[in-house]
């Protein structure tokens, strides 16, 4: 209590570029993304997007803007495209898109669209989740994707695919927290921010911190 989780965290993320935030539990990762989505204010200093400051907008018109993925999927007994769609009305060809684009094609072609997840998916793999999770984030069409942890739960081989996935997202700012440090995959980041005690201690590509 009365212990600032952050301290001197200045730092920019490039629009459309992909940015990792790495660094030991109860670094302050994971904050980073609860202040950027507005899930709680900060106490101190100013968070912009587009640089437009967030202090005073609507947390609803900044998550207009925003994706998040979680380690946690929840997932509706109901089928694949329902709780891809949340149940509302997309374009067939949308659908489609984000179904191919999170790599849902495959399982979605051998069960079919109508496929039923179960209660909170237990008729799914956790990879296959995940999956259906990016694929709703990707339906919404927003700006920005942040993943937290999305893939600490997964083997290794699904979380290296579900990873090189959401790396070959083009068009999107993608903020992905992570403690998987495969040389393959963070060779790929165009921004590696390295945190330890709520500060930002490094910055910089996988080659440079190397």
């Amino acid at each position: 209590p009365g212990e600032p989780v952050l301290k001197q965290a200045s730092f920019t993320v490039p629009n459309q570029k992909l940015t990792a935030i790495v660094g030991d539990s109860g670094s302050g990762k994971s904050t980073i993304l609860n202040l950027i989505a507005k899930y709680y204010e900060v106490s101190g200093g100013t968070i912009s997007i587009g640089g437009r400051p967030i202090n005073h907008v609507a947390a609803e018109r900044v998550l207009d803007q925003i994706s998040m993925v979680d380690q946690d999927v929840f997932l509706f007994d109901d089928t694949i495209r329902r709780n891809i769609t949340m149940f509302r009305d997309f374009p067939a060809s949308q659908v489609e898109q984000s179904i191919k684009r999170s790599g849902l094609s495959a399982l979605v072609a051998e069960r079919g669209n109508d496929y039923r997840c179960g209660e909170n998916g237990v008729s799914l793999s956790g990879g296959e989740r995940q999956r259906v999770s990016i694929a709703r984030a990707l339906l919404r069409g927003t700006p920005v994707l942040m993943l937290d942890e999305a893939t600490a739960s997964l083997d290794n081989q699904t979380a290296y695919d579900i990873t090189d996935a959401i790396l070959h997202l083009d068009g999107l700012t993608r903020i992905v927290v992570t403690h998987r440090l495969d040389e393959a995959l963070m060779g790929q980041y165009d921004q590696i921010i390295v945190m330890k005690d709520g500060q930002i201690r490094e910055t910089g590509t996988f080659q440079d911190l190397m």
